[in-house]
């Protein structure tokens, strides 16, 4: 890609963005070069993105229910114990230990 075309790019990029915040989305995909094709799986993303991030927040809350019927998903089985879960992938032998660091940067 050339200098120009870069520039060209971000310009109808910060252009298309205008638009869009001001409710112009047909103008803002057409500068932005956005098909039906691509808006259609950019809104497919879009979707899964927040369908997923609101179930974190929920699940952050301790509303595992809400944030099971967010995925589309029937409520999970218990939780197993690391023991069982180790034998179940076959590393019952394994030694595992785990703990918490905090890092100050």
């Amino acid at each position: 890609m050339m200098k120009g075309d870069i520039r060209r790019t971000i310009e109808n990029t910060y252009a298309a963005a205008a638009f869009a915040e001001a409710g112009e989305h047909e103008t803002a995909m057409k500068m932005a070069g956005i098909t039906a094709t691509a808006k259609t799986a950019f809104d497919k993303v879009v979707s899964f993105v927040d369908r997923h991030m609101s179930a974190v927040s929920f699940a952050e809350a301790a509303c595992f229910e809400e944030a099971e019927a967010l995925l589309g998903e029937g409520p999970r089985r218990k939780r197993d114990s690391l023991e069982n879960f180790l034998e179940n992938v076959g590393l019952r032998q394994v030694n595992v230990r785990f703990g918490w660091a905090t890092v100050d940067i």
